[in-house]
């Protein structure tokens, strides 16, 4: 009987230990919250081995942190890497990595990375990577799924669904991606393609000019808006920057405001017309000006500036 008992009692030791071990491992897999959580790199910190169990409101890591989640803000050197959810502020001398969701403001000096939803704004130095958004500015590339927001890229964006994207290239899935040919009044010709959404759209063109040698290759980017659409009708405004040259006498400047009608042909096809303001800057020995078309122009030592009025006509097929 007592050798009964005393096994009883060991069992029972056992299994209390055990229940103590399992609560202990669960409160540190659940992790704990910290008011300020402050390192170098991880585990060189002051949540140690349980960093990314732990919830903080404020860390600061002189190279990299890691977390569960943020709360208000987080600042690293090189990176700041959070499981789960991140509130408020990240900045990041070159990465963030979100594994949940983002609300706030994500800044790195090359990468934001949020697998779920960003609510707020990234910006980054070379890419923003995200699944829902709501604004993204980045050097290079944005990268979302659906965007409410603008996406604001040095170069690419790339979307399932963005109506504001503002880039030279702007892949979206649910947008307008079309290659079109257009001449203006001074005979330049452009082969152009025109991507974006539904409502802003980016400007990417190389061509030829005919009539001036001194400006024959050109070189163009710019920024378009849909305005009005209405059935086969639509009505658009673009500002676009072009670079002419004939690599022997210099560059030409011409930037271009534009109010364009469009016509759709067929559902691929749109011609388009319009009457276009420009200001045109260049060196004075490269070529005489002998034109009554400008409204303002001025001469200094070696450059022109002038003003005037011009037209452009093309017609785009939708890819």
């Amino acid at each position: 009987m007592t050798k009964n008992t005393t096994t009883q009692k060991m069992i029972r030791t056992a299994v209390c230990i055990a229940l103590i071990v399992g609560c202990g491992t669960a409160a540190a897999q659940e992790g704990k919250t910290s008011q300020a959580h402050v390192g170098i790199i991880y585990p060189l910190s002051t949540n140690g081995k349980t960093a990314p169990a732990d919830t903080n409101n404020f860390s600061l890591h002189l190279i990299a942190g890691v977390s569960q989640q943020e709360n208000m803000c987080l600042i690293a050197g090189v990176s700041g890497v959070v499981k789960g959810n991140a509130y408020g502020t990240m900045i990041s001398g070159v990465s963030n990595h979100v594994g949940g969701n983002a609300k706030g403001v994500q800044v790195a000096g090359i990468l934001n990375q949020v697998k779920g939803e960003s609510r707020g704004f990234q910006a980054a130095g070379l890419i923003n990577k995200a699944g829902d958004a709501h604004t993204q500015v980045a050097g290079l590339i944005n990268i979302a799924k659906r965007v409410e927001g603008i996406q604001v890229a040095g170069l690419i964006n790339i979307a399932e669904q963005s109506d504001y994207p503002i880039g030279l290239l702007n892949i979206i899935e649910e947008g307008e991606l079309s290659l079109g040919l257009t001449v203006d009044e001074t005979g330049g010709s452009l082969l152009a393609l025109r991507s974006g959404g539904n409502v802003l759209y980016g400007i990417l063109g190389l061509g030829y000019h005919f009539k001036t040698p001194e400006a024959r290759y050109q070189l163009e980017g710019g920024i378009g808006a849909h305005l009005i659409t209405a059935k086969a009708f639509r009505m658009s405004t673009e500002v676009a920057g072009t670079a002419m040259t004939n690599f022997e006498d210099g560059l030409y400047g011409k930037q271009s405001l534009r109010v364009l009608g469009g016509w759709h042909i067929t559902p691929y096809v749109e011609l388009f017309a319009g009457p276009t303001f420009n200001h045109l800057l260049f060196e004075t020995d490269q070529v005489d000006i002998h034109d009554g078309r400008y409204l303002w122009q001025w001469h200094g030592d070696d450059l022109f500036n002038g003003f005037y009025f011009g037209g452009i006509v093309g017609l785009q097929f939708s890819l």
